[in-house]
């Protein structure tokens, strides 16, 4: 029997969501594809949401989850301009090569060692540039820069090599004194529990600044971590709540594993400062957050937004959110520094070689396993993604209305603003006649399903980082 097919067939039939489905599916000696074999096991909806997946690099998925991965450190979206394909700068990390390249917010990568971005007739992004873009090797890129319609090249030749870093996703973070009113303002681009004590840091300046709201923008958040979740939340919900340790979110297992709880105000003590320190009272203002999500904004950015309502009044701008509402764990065949060892874990009497052990230790799960809801049971499934309060599209739609991160021209932090102000200062105006070239619609998106990134782990699911099952 094909070894690693094995693991996935033992790992699967026990902890996946659906593993009365996998149950029948045992592999035969023909199923030598692990692969292969993972992806048709899969249930029909995880499937074509791809939320499940296998990799034969568990280090890299262990260092990206850490964040401290092999990495350029910016992160990409993609657009075609005038049947040209250009990969656009979101954001980028701080002291990254990227960073140190001079690479900025939308600036446009239109050329990779000095070949243009291509794609399938499909659409999809090739798996050269994909390689090239997300890889681990140094590239040469070609960069230009949108300015009132018109493409313009700055650099002709940004060489630029990955290196492992880490990645803090505390990438910006602001105060605004408008009036009476000091707004906290924290983009936020990755729940990782490693840098939980960065967000203590921003929201204890905060607290000491005398912040009376927030706004978290969780625009690009494709989400991660459920504890880091639970420890934000922490900070944000009434102080007077999170000390009594309230159930925050439900996971629901199989049937074989049950449900399990994340809590408000539990953390990690011997490692992270306690959250309640830099809890900004905030109920005992309006007791309202303003979150910005969006179509870009996904599993854990939704967990949070939508699980914060039981405690306060949540105020969604932006769009309709990406719609998981699974979490998934690691597993790895033997290796707890990895994810859930399976051997012994749950089959104590799995004796593996070093034969095996060598097979195996490249290879890891991020299966399905759960469900979540917030703490009456309630979820989102229906809806296929949380629906906004107020609802946006960043610059309106026009490239020309994009603007540097914490930027109050930015119209979804500038709305946020007019809200809890009413300043009109701040209160976005669609701009009108100015069609043609520079609308954002004129430029064809490439879809994110299209793009196989292979760093991009967060996307599929809540990664339940805190997993304990039944034996």
């Amino acid at each position: 029997m094909p070894l690693v097919s094995q693991f996935v067939y033992d790992g699967m039939s026990a902890l996946y969501l659906w593993n009365k489905e996998v149950a029948s599916k045992k592999p035969t000696s023909e199923n030598t594809d692990a692969e292969a074999y993972f992806r048709s096991i899969l249930n029909k909806t995880d499937a074509e949401r791809q939320w499940s997946w296998i990799t034969d690099d568990a280090e890299a998925l262990v260092a990206d989850f850490a964040g401290e991965p092999m990495t350029f450190g910016y992160s990409l979206g993609f657009a075609r301009i005038n049947d040209v394909i250009y990969a656009y700068v979101k954001y980028v990390h701080a002291n990254t090569p990227a960073a140190h390249a001079g690479l900025k917010r939308l600036d446009l990568i239109g050329k990779l060692n000095g070949q243009p971005i291509t794609a399938d007739e499909e659409g999809y992004i090739s798996s050269r540039d994909v390689g090239l873009l997300y890889g681990r090797s140094p590239v040469t890129f070609t960069i230009y820069r949108y300015t009132d319609g018109v493409i313009t090249e700055v650099d002709e030749d940004m060489p630029i090599t990955p290196i492992v870093t880490k990645t803090d996703p505390v990438v910006f973070d602001s105060i605004y004194t408008v009036g009476n009113k000091k707004i906290g303002y924290l983009f936020y681009t990755s729940f990782i529990s490693n840098f939980n004590y960065r967000l203590h840091e921003v929201f204890s300046t905060f607290k000491q600044e005398g912040v009376t709201d927030l706004v978290l923008d969780l625009r690009y958040n494709h989400g991660g971590d459920i504890s880091s979740a639970s420890y934000l939340a922490s900070m944000i919900a009434p102080a007077s709540e999170v000390e009594k340790k309230p159930v925050f979110t439900i996971l629901s297992y199989n049937d074989d594993i049950g449900k399990s709880e994340s809590r408000l105000g539990v953390y990690a003590d011997k490692t992270e400062p306690n959250p309640l320190d830099a809890n900004l009272d905030l109920d005992t203002q309006d007791n309202k957050v303003y979150i910005i999500a969006t179509d870009d904004s996904y599993s854990a950015s939704e967990l949070i937004t939508f699980c914060l309502r039981q405690f306060m009044d949540v105020v969604h701008i932006g769009g309709k959110t990406g719609g998981k509402y699974t979490g998934s764990i690691t597993v790895h065949a033997y290796d707890d520094n990895i994810g859930f060892p399976l051997y012994p874990e749950l089959y104590p009497r799995k004796v593996l070689t070093s034969e095996d052990k060598n097979s195996l230790k490249n290879w890891a799960m991020q299966p399905i396993v759960a469900k979540y809801t917030d703490n009456e049971g309630n979820d989102f499934i229906n809806t296929n993604g949380l629906i906004p309060d107020e609802e946006m599209d960043e610059g309106f739609g026009f490239i020309d209305y994009w603007t540097p991160l914490g930027d109050t021209d930015d119209t979804l932090l500038g709305h946020a603003l007019y809200i809890i102000t009413g300043d009109e200062e701040y209160k976005p105006i669609e701009p009108g006649g100015m069609i043609s070239s520079t609308k954002a619609g004129a430029i064809k998106t490439i879809d994110s399903p299209k793009i196989h990134c292979p760093n991009d782990f967060r996307k599929e699911s809540v990664i339940i980082d805190n997993f304990k099952p039944k034996r």
